[in-house]
C-alpha cells in the first residue's frame, strides 16, 4: 500500500514540471477532443458536407464518464511514458517495455468502447457501422475498457517511480565497458536484482488482470452453455418448437404468417407522387433499373415498370420487390418537404444525400401535401415507430430503411388510413427488410402469450421494446435461451 501511495506522489511531483505539465495538458486535449469525435459530440466541417460520426443513441451518463475517465488516464499515461523514456536515455538504462506495454495497453482501453449504432458522416453521405453482436456485452466491454487503462497507468507510474522496466531485465551503466572479474559479480547481482525485484511486482499485478480475463471468459461459456442447454424451457426438433406445455409450433407456419411467399397487397395507392418525383429528378428509372442489376442481380418486373410508368396501384411487398420498394419509398421521403425531416437532429448531415437512384437533396420537393391532421398522425406514428438495425424512430431517419419507412407512414397518412392501419402496414414491410426479427418476435409472443402473429398489437411490435437494435434481442435471447435457435 506504501508503494502505491509512493507512486501516485511521485506521479503528482512529475507533473508539477513545466514539461510534464504541458504535455498533459496537451495530450488531454488531443485525447479529449479525439474521443469526442469518436463519441459523435462534435463534427468537422469539409467541402460538400461533414465528416464525423453519429451516434444513433445519445451517451450515457456512465459513458460520458468513461470518456473524461479516459481522456484524463491516457493523458497521464503518453505524460508519464514520455518523462520516464528521458530519463531511462538520459541514466542509460537499457529496456523500456513496461512504458511500451502500458502505453499500448491504455490506448486499447481508450478506444474499446463498443460504438453501437454509429454513423459515419462523410461528404454529405451516411455510412452505417452497426455492431449488433456486441450488444450482450456490452459491460464486458466497458469494463474491460476501464480495467485496461488503469493496468497501463499503473504499469507506465510504476516505471516511472522504479527507474526500471517491470517486464525485462533491467541493465544501468555504461554498456562498452568491460568489468573485472568483481564488477562482473556485482554488476550480475545488480541485474539479478532489478531483474527480479520489478518482476516481482509485475507478478503481483499479473494474476489479478489473468483472474480477471479467466473470469470474463468463464462466465460468457457458461452463460452461453446455459442459454443452450440446462435453462431451456422447451425443445426444438427439425421445424418444431415443442413448449413447456406441451404445445408445438411450426417454425414455417410461422415464418409464412409473417412473411408469407405471395406477400402483402395493401390499399395504399401510389396517386400522382411517382411521375412527380421522376419530373423532377427525385428517381431516375434508368438508375434505379442499373443499381437494382448491378447491385443486386435483379432485372426490372413489369410491375414495376408500371409503377414507374406512372400507373396509380396498390402498394405490395414481397420477398421479390422489397429492394424495388425500399428505393422508390426511400427517394420519396428523403425529398418531399415535411416538417418531420426540418425537425430532425440530424438534418444538417443531409443537405446533398445521393442515393444514385436520382439526384441529391434532401427536404426539397414537394410530393405530398398533408393536413395538419394527417401531419400529426405521420408525427405520431414516425415517433413510436423503430427499425432493428438501430436505435432511431422513423422521425430521425438516417438509412435506407429510416427512410422508406417515413416515406411509407407520409404516404398512408395522407390517403386518410388509421393509426391502426398504419403500423399493421409499417410491421409488414419492415418484416420484409428485416426478416429474422420479426420472425422471431412472433415466435416469441407465440409461445409467451400463445398469440398468432395476427393478433399480436402491431403498435407494440413497432416500438422501441422490439423493433430497435436492443430491443430485438429481447425476442432472440429468449429463444436462444430456451430453444437453442
Amino acid at each position: 500500500m506504501k508503494e502505491v501511495k509512493d507512486i501516485v506522489q511521485n506521479t503528482f511531483t512529475l507533473l508539477r514540471t513545466g514539461k510534464n505539465s504541458i504535455l498533459f495538458l496537451t495530450s488531454l486535449f488531443l485525447f479529449g477532443g479525439l474521443l469526442s469525435f469518436f463519441y459523435g459530440l462534435f463534427t468537422i466541417p469539409v467541402p460538400g458536407g461533414v465528416l464525423g460520426f453519429y451516434r444513433m443513441e445519445e451517451p450515457t451518463a456512465f459513458e460520458y464518464g468513461y470518456l473524461v475517465f479516459s481522456a484524463v488516464v491516457s493523458a497521464l499515461i503518453v505524460t508519464i511514458t514520455v518523462h520516464a523514456t528521458r530519463i531511462k536515455i538520459d541514466e542509460r538504462v537499457k529496456g523500456k517495455g513496461a512504458s511500451a506495454l502500458g502505453l499500448t495497453t491504455g490506448i486499447f482501453g481508450a478506444v474499446c468502447p463498443a460504438c453501437l449504432g454509429i454513423n459515419f458522416l462523410a461528404f454529405g453521405n451516411v455510412f452505417t457501422t452497426q455492431l449488433a453482436f456486441l450488444i450482450p456485452y456490452i459491460f464486458w466491454i466497458q469494463l474491460g475498457g476501464i480495467v485496461l487503462l488503469s493496468v497501463g497507468l499503473y504499469l507506465v507510474a510504476k516505471s516511472a517511480y522504479t527507474k526500471e522496466c517491470l517486464v525485462c531485465t533491467v541493465q544501468t551503466g555504461p554498456q562498452n565497458a568491460t568489468p573485472t572479474e568483481g564488477e562482473r559479480t556485482t554488476t550480475n547481482m545488480s541485474a539479478m536484482s532489478a531483474s527480479v525485484s520489478p518482476s516481482s511486482g509485475f507478478q503481483k499485478l499479473l494474476p489479478a488482470v489473468l483472474l480477471f480475463v479467466l473470469f470474463v471468459f468463464v462466465y460468457q461459456v457458461g452463460n452461453m452453455y446455459a442459454q443452450n442447454t440446462g435453462n431451456a424451457r422447451g425443445e426444438t426438433s427439425g421445424n418444431i418448437l415443442t413448449t413447456e406445455d406441451g404445445r408445438k409450433i411450426d417454425i414455417e407456419e410461422v415464418i409464412q404468417k409473417v412473411t408469407p411467399d405471395e406477400g402483402f397487397q395493401t390499399q395504399v395507392r401510389w396517386g400522382d407522387v411517382v411521375p412527380k418525383m421522376i419530373e423532377t429528378g427525385v428517381l431516375d428509372p434508368q438508375k434505379l433499373e442499373t443499381i437494382l442489376k448491378n447491385r443486386y442481380g435483379q432485372e426490372m418486373k413489369p410491375e414495376w415498370r408500371a409503377v414507374l410508368a406512372g400507373e396509380d396501384i396498390p402498394l405490395s411487398i414481397d420477398n421479390d420487390n422489397a429492394v424495388f420498394m425500399m428505393y422508390m419509398l426511400w427517394a420519396m421521403a428523403k425529398h418531399n418537404q415535411n416538417q418531420i425531416l426540418a425537425d430532425s437532429p440530424i438534418a444538417k448531415y443531409f443537405e446533398n444525400y445521393d442515393i444514385g437512384v436520382g439526384r441529391a437533396g434532401y427536404n426539397d420537393t414537394p410530393l405530398l401535401a398533408l393536413n395538419p391532421e394527417q401531419q400529426a398522425l405521420a408525427k405520431r406514428v414516425a415517433e413510436n415507430a423503430y427499425r432493428p438495425c438501430c436505435g432511431n424512430s422513423t422521425a430521425v431517419p438516417d438509412c435506407s430503411h429510416g427512410y422508406s419507412a417515413l416515406g411509407l407512414v407520409q404516404l398512408m397518412a395522407s390517403q386518410g388510413f388509421s393509426e391502426e392501419e398504419i403500423f399493421d402496414t409499417f410491421v409488414k414491410f419492415n418484416s420484409y427488410w428485416f426478416p429474422e426479427t420479426y420472425i422471431k418476435n412472433a415466435l416469441y409472443f407465440e409461445i409467451t402469450e400463445g398469440l398468432s402473429w395476427e393478433d399480436v398489437d402491431k403498435k407494440l411490435v413497432a416500438g422501441k421494446e422490439y423493433s430497435t437494435l436492443r430491443g430485438s434481442y429481447k425476442a432472440k435471447n429468449f429463444l436462444k435461451q430456451n430453444f437453442g435457435i
